[in-house]
């Protein structure tokens, strides 16, 4: 039996929040290992600490934008070949009343990256959770590819 386009996507989303929580869990241990070191040398209060915190925040944060990047990827690469004849707006779905692009005629993939690129602009990823968890166009819009960006962004908050 084939399994479908959703529960791969599940398992790649699966896969990218276990590298995540990996990559933060290593991240988390270097500091505390260096905070520790720093304070053993009584230069815990020091510029060399701070460098030191901040070069390792840098390498974190270009590792999780490394995995984001492989899970859109491959995600696009999932919706491209899943794609159907794409259908207009439901209902009292009015499209100019979204913050980002609504073109019914793009590939999923393509609908998908524009939603993804407006949420993940916000500065507090909760707020996002919140406001994307209201968004009844996105719903409309991505149709089953909703919950998949619901669940990057939870990953995010």
């Amino acid at each position: 039996m084939p399994v479908s386009t959703e529960t791969l996507a599940q398992r790649l989303i699966a896969e990218a929040d276990r590298e995540t929580e990996k990559e933060n869990a290593a991240y988390k241990e270097a500091v505390r290992k260096r905070t520790e070191e720093a304070a053993a040398r009584r230069t815990a209060r020091s510029s060399i600490l701070q460098r030191a915190l901040a070069r390792l925040k840098e390498e974190t944060d270009a590792a999780l934008a490394d995995i984001q990047r492989r899970l859109d990827e491959e995600l696009e690469d999932l919706y491209a070949d899943a794609e159907g004849d794409a259908p207009g707006p439901s209902p009292g779905i009015d499209p100019d009343d979204a913050p980002y692009e609504v073109d019914y005629t793009l590939p999923m993939g393509e609908r998908y990256k524009a939603v993804r690129a407006y949420y993940l602009s916000y500065d507090d990823m909760k707020e996002a959770v919140a406001d994307y968890g209201e968004d009844e166009i996105a719903k409309d819009y991505l149709g089953e590819y909703y919950g998949y960006l619901m669940q990057l962004l939870m990953t995010l908050a």
